[in-house]
């Protein structure tokens, strides 16, 4: 008998990404979505809303990836309940884990997407694994369109990023490739370290995420960008995703997990004129030689960063836990 998945964020990476996996395997998925919405919410309502929610449907497991104001009342709730709550610790990297520290206080399980993290967890007492990003192949598929792009890149331009964007996306934007930027408002801040302000035609908007299987498979190469160089596992949603949709090749500044985690099915360039060489060498392919190095790239996303697989360690993760 399928287990009840409450899961209390609404995030892109939740609705199209990891309840899925939950889905397929036979479980009831339910997202704290439309009235339910927690995120936009002051943490008094939060709690109110999940007190109302509980009381009104029965859940095994509660899934929070949790945002800046989200509610602990929501663990105490839950912990109260005697219901098993889970936390995915997305925002961890080696050097920075504040927020996954902060909530695996209240979580009674972690999940982390950074291996380097997992001792703090365990010397605290707490119980915690890995579980990395995944793809849909549901959702993160190849769409058939005439359309076509040499260069997408769909990212926003966080301060975190300058120098990686001014070493790897500048040069080839300034070059004059035929390049398509999509990410919030700051690419066009003049306060910006690194701005398109010079490059307006390149900066195409927002990008809706419900967009990226249309705007990945009409792209010959797809731009990378990471927050974390040093993690041996951490890295963004996006190369998984990317590889899942099977349209582009993916060209990423070099981190130790992509090279990990993906082998060959990842460019990955270690400075500008390694960037410069990766994209023409990919754009002097044949048509047919791209698509059957995004096919591989698919075949092996599929078998191993499926959300099947994630879902799958939380279940178990329900099931052997010790409170």
């Amino acid at each position: 008998m399928g287990l009840k998945v409450l899961f209390t964020n609404n995030s892109s990476l939740i609705k199209y990404g990891i309840a899925s996996g939950f889905k397929n395997l036979g479980h009831e998925v339910h997202i704290m979505d439309g009235k339910y919405q927690l995120w936009d919410k002051d943490k008094e309502t939060q709690v109110e809303l999940i007190k109302k929610y509980i009381e009104n449907n029965h859940v095994d497991i509660v899934f929070s990836e949790c945002f800046a104001n989200f509610a602990e009342g929501i663990f105490e709730h839950t912990k109260e309940k005697g219901i098993f709550h889970a936390f995915w610790a997305i925002e961890d990297t080696p050097f920075d884990h504040w927020i996954g520290d902060y909530w695996s206080d209240y979580a009674d399980y972690i999940f982390t997407t950074t291996a380097e993290c997992l001792p703090n967890y365990w010397n605290k007492g707490k119980q915690a694994e890995l579980m990395l990003f995944g793809c849909n192949p549901d959702f993160h598929k190849r769409v058939d369109s005439g359309i076509q792009r040499d260069i997408v890149l769909i990212a926003n331009n966080y301060e975190r990023r300058f120098e990686q964007t001014r070493k790897f996306i500048m040069p080839v934007v300034e070059r004059g490739y035929d390049v398509s930027i999509f990410g919030n408002e700051w690419w066009m801040d003049e306060d910006r370290e690194a701005n398109l302000l010079s490059h307006p035609s390149t900066y195409k908007g927002y990008g809706a995420y419900e967009d990226l299987p249309y705007l990945y498979s009409t792209s010959k190469i797809i731009l990378g960008q990471n927050l974390d160089d040093k993690s041996i596992t951490q890295t963004s949603m996006r190369p998984a995703e990317s590889l899942g949709i099977g349209g582009g090749i993916l060209i990423s500044p070099f981190t130790p997990a992509q090279q990990y985690l993906f082998h060959d099915h990842v460019y990955l360039p270690r400075n500008t004129d390694e960037m410069l060489l990766m994209v023409d060498e990919v754009l002097g392919m044949t048509d047919i030689q791209r698509e059957q190095k995004a096919k591989k790239a698919q075949e092996f996303v599929y078998k191993y960063h499926n959300y099947n697989l994630r879902a799958e360690q939380v279940i178990n993760a329900y099931h052997g836990y010790k409170p």
